[in-house]
């Protein structure tokens, strides 16, 4: 792989814990309750022939020993040390891992994932499965060519405890307090040491151990002649109430009693986690997608599952958070309708589970009728009822309120969860919400045209935004806005689905006539001499913006091929935006003349890789346009990854002229890649 120094994450689901690791130079470890890197020394190499030889993830300092003696212990052998460079390392990223390979030592952290029944619907055993908050690690050396033993290490800065203290010797390893910590099986061929200078200790063969220790490490004896694999577990525990505002803990805590309960069933399991991450990693790569494809979601996935967080709360009721990447908002809702793709292959009940709490405690009534907020809350603390941590009144643009979008989130959202899954007793259940939501949403359109013109009084001297925030009025702005228009009409175009499907009849007509007049409306903004759709339907407008064919896709993905072709009834809008798209994909409008990237708005720099990938997905599959650049492209998306935020993790809000960070870094919504597994 190019490109071979990026951070990733590496997760297990729903513990909102991470073991971060991958930039060059830097170092890593666990973080709890965030997704941002930490920096501590992590140190995994071998030894041979009285030379050290590491991976470039840690900082080499003087003897720590002279902190504590202002001494230098003359005796000592002098360390031998290498760091690998980047040109001696292979890289190679799976679905469910991340590969180093240099010279004969190979390191892998496996992060298995797969599908996850709802828990009410789980044996105790199957909970404990799929929600141990586990991954591991694997060092293999391949010693059979040399006439000299060799010793491998695995350790980490900022461990305290030795493990083999707590499980009196079945496990080796190290802990910080009772939050997190590495162990493998105990064996012959496997030492703790702890030391205030590790390497200085390993190179003089000095195996007593010290509590006072910085980086706790394991030392894996591999005989010459030899091959060996070590499996490491990889953990994280936190016990008690968590959250605010709503209390909950986490779920794995009503399964396991403490870290070193999660390592024992972890390393008691491991060939079931190890055979599931190999079917991920197979899955993958045996698919149609090319090579930057295949990593732009496996490095998608890596990051949506460090956002993740599955609680219970006090009526032992399972509550599903993804957090908002460096932001750690809780469910932001029009992430959570970029997630369904992934949630729906995956673990649908997320999906409604998220959108009963939604109703339950962050809907709320404004001059329109029901209307949902932005986000549950921030950092663990859930918000007061029907208000968001984000929305604020009297401003025009970010942190102004989303209503009309996050109405047509839980439109589509519900919709194609239902559509999909075909869950009657869930539709049951929530059909006077989506009538609710039919009717709101239609006294948002003042003039009857099919789209939004009517702010939220909430917003009181204020105006509202969409998703695309911190983007010009081309997607900023809602009202007579293209994208926001299109998923008005996508959102009546399934509400006619669901209403036939509860026996609202008359509903169905009137779903089915203000689809009809969005698509009307749109048609008729269309320029028939720059053959393009403007931004805004306001202001003479004339920016040019891909998502305008975004909303495509909710029709699509729940099999209706119907209302997306040119021979449905709504034809004549799929024909004008297949024609909008010809337009735009060119250099200086929105191809980056720079990168070779896509824009997503001509009139913007600021460009999204979720979106990117969704529209992509739409325009290949649904409007049939092949473009003979798609690779290239998909080439320059990934070195945004990996070369532009390489210190910031899976970032979704990047320039599109050099890839660099504007914000959203550490994402979850670039699984909207998932769209390009069929």
């Amino acid at each position: 792989m190019e490109n071979k120094s990026f951070y990733v994450h590496h997760s297990a689901f729903g513990a909102f814990s991470s073991f971060m690791l991958g930039k060059l130079g830097k170092g890593g470890g666990f973080v709890l309750n965030d997704v941002r890197p930490p920096k501590d020394n992590i140190f995994i190499g071998f030894k041979q022939d009285e030379k050290i030889n590491l991976l470039p993830f840690c900082e080499l300092d003087n003897n720590a020993e002279e902190e504590f003696t202002g001494e230098v212990d003359a005796s000592k052998k002098e360390k031998a040390i290498k760091i690998f460079s980047e040109k001696e390392i292979q890289r190679q990223i799976g679905w469910a891992s991340d590969t180093f390979i240099a010279d004969k030592l190979t390191f892998s952290i496996v992060t298995p994932f797969g599908n996850i029944k709802n828990p009410l619907e789980m044996t105790q055993e199957e909970k404990k499965l799929a929600f141990a908050p586990v991954i591991f690690a694997q060092l293999t050396f391949d010693n059979r060519d040399k006439a000299t033993d060799a010793e491998m290490i695995f350790g980490i800065e900022g461990p305290k405890r030795r493990l083999s203290i707590t499980t009196e010797g079945t496990y080796v390893g190290a802990a910080l307090e009772r939050k997190y910590g590495f162990a493998a099986i105990n064996s012959d061929e496997i030492k703790e040491l702890s030391r205030l200078d590790i390497l200085t200790s390993w190179a003089n063969d000095n195996y007593q151990n010290h509590d006072l220790g910085r980086a706790p490490s394991l030392i894996f004896k591999v005989p010459k002649g030899t091959i060996k694999t070590f499996t490491i577990a990889l953990a994280t525990y936190q016990e008690g109430t968590i959250t605010t505002g709503i209390d909950t803990k986490f779920y794995y805590s009503e399964l396991f009693n403490s870290l070193e309960d999660v390592i024992a069933f972890g390393l008691q399991n491991c060939d079931y986690y190890l055979n599931l991450a190999n079917k991920r990693d197979k899955e993958l790569k045996e698919s149609n997608l090319n090579e930057y494809r295949q990593f732009l979601l496996a490095h998608a996935t890596h990051s949506y599952h460090a956002s993740t967080q599955l609680m219970v709360n006090k009526d032992n009721l399972p509550l599903w958070i993804v957090n908002e990447g460096e932001y750690i908002m809780m469910n932001t809702f029009d992430l959570t309708v970029d997630h369904v793709f992934f949630e729906l292959r995956f673990h649908p009940w997320t999906v409604t589970n998220s959108l009963d709490l939604f109703v339950d405690r962050y809907s709320y009534y404004d001059q329109a009728g029901l209307a949902f907020t932005h986000d549950m809350g921030v950092s663990n603390g859930f918000s007061k009822k029907e208000y968001s941590s984000y929305e604020l009144p009297n401003l025009q643009g970010c942190f102004s309120y989303m209503t009309h979008e996050e109405l047509l989130n839980w439109i589509l959202t519900g919709a194609v969860y239902v559509l999909k899954t075909k869950d009657e007793t869930w539709l049951n259940n929530n059909k006077k919400i989506f009538l609710e939501c039919f009717e709101s949403l239609t006294s948002r359109d003042k003039n009857c045209d099919g789209i939004m013109d009517v702010d939220s009084s909430r917003c009181e001297n204020g105006s509202e935004i969409t998703t695309y925030d911190s983007l010009d009025t081309s997607l900023g702005q809602a009202r007579n806005n293209l994208y926001l228009g299109l998923k008005s009409w996508s959102a009546y175009v399934l509400l006619e689905k669901i209403f036939k499907e509860v026996g609202f009849s008359e509903h169905c007509e009137k779903a089915v006539e203000k689809a009809l007049a969005a698509a009307n409306k749109i048609v008729g903004q269309f320029d028939d001499k720059e053959k393009y759709i403007p931004a805004v339907f306001e202001n003479g407008n004339t920016s040019r913006i891909i998502p305008a064919v975004e909303a495509l896709v909710y029709p699509y993905i729940i099999g209706d091929k119907v209302s997306v072709s040119e021979d449905g009834k709504y034809g004549e809008l799929i024909k004008k935006l297949k024609q909008h798209i010809l337009t735009i994909m060119k250099p200086g409008i929105c191809i980056d003349e720079v990168s070779g990237g896509w824009k997503l708005s001509s009139t913007s720099k600021n460009t999204w890789n979720s979106k990117i990938f969704l529209c992509q997905y739409v325009i290949k599959e649904i409007l049939r346009i092949d473009f003979p650049d798609e690779e290239n492209w998909d080439k320059v998306h990934a070195n945004w990854q990996k070369l532009s935020c390489s210190e910031e993790g899976a970032t979704d809000q990047v320039n599109s002229d050099t890839g660099t960070a504007r914000g959203s870094r550490l994402y979850p919504r670039l699984v909207t890649s998932i769209l390009w597994m069929k």
